[in-house]
């Protein structure tokens, strides 16, 4: 988009930049070249369908604003983005958040509704200091347990129909969301120690079976061995009586 560069200012002294209606359908690649001095993007109102790997360059930014736009993906990159704070990405139409998600430790804002998301990975848990998480207006089908450990004071899932975990009219109360994410993420917890005994008592019972074949090998071995020497000691028992015989009557054996 070389045409745009000279539409493209530099950020401010505090680092930010807005681009907002402008019509771009893609973000101009000089952009992507000011990872050292931009750390507020703000290219919400356009007609963007997706951002480039490049995205992850911008290592100085804190908040993202992509709002508005038609983004189908967010790319992986976006996990290099270890100071973003806030990132809004409503108004698209995005349909998966990447497993990367994770790696943003620092983020405390999400605004991922009017999108048409599906599932949240649950590496989304490992943003340990995320605040507010807006997943409204989307097609979510599940929330993952372990999200029950983040301190999420505000999570909104309003209008996500096939969201069966959720009851219909506690998804915009954050209290209650948070209450039932906790008990799934117990009684996962419980589950995960039923199968922890289950596969001890398995190994338990295979070891045990193995070494019910092993004894009853060795109890056959030893039955052989007994019934050998039963033949041995009766052999020798004649081969002494015999002796006697011998010994008895005089008789040289030749």
């Amino acid at each position: 988009m070389e045409e745009f560069e000279d539409l493209v200012p530099q950020p401010d002294d505090d680092g930010r930049m807005e681009l907002t209606y402008r019509a771009w359908t893609e973000v101009d690649d000089v952009v992507w070249t000011m990872g050292r001095t931009l750390v507020f993007l703000d290219v919400s109102f356009n007609a963007i369908t997706s951002l480039p790997e490049e995205l992850g360059d911008l290592y100085q930014l804190k908040e993202l604003n992509i709002a508005c736009n038609h983004i189908t993906n967010l790319p992986v990159s976006i996990g290099k983005l270890i100071k973003l704070q806030q990132l809004k990405a409503n108004g698209n139409k995005i349909s998966e958040i990447p497993e990367e998600i994770g790696k943003c430790k620092s983020v405390k804002v999400m605004h991922l509704n009017e999108n048409i998301i599906i599932g949240i990975p649950p590496t989304l848990a490992e943003c340990t200091r995320l605040e507010v998480l807006r997943l409204q207006n989307n097609k979510i089908i599940g929330l993952p347990h372990e999200l029950a450990n983040l301190p999420i004071k505000e999570i909104d899932v309003t209008n996500n129909n096939e969201l069966e975990m959720i009851p219909k009219p506690m998804r915009g109360n954050s209290d209650i969301i948070m209450w039932i994410l906790n008990n799934h993420h117990a009684n996962h917890k419980k589950l995960l120690l039923v199968e922890q005994s289950n596969m001890a008592m398995f190994k338990l019972l295979n070891e045990s079976e193995e070494g019910i074949k092993e004894a009853k090998k060795e109890t056959v071995h030893l039955t052989v061995k007994k019934t050998d020497l039963q033949v041995e000691r009766s052999n020798l028992y004649a081969y002494f009586a015999f002796m006697q015989a011998v010994k008895l009557t005089g008789c040289v054996i030749m």
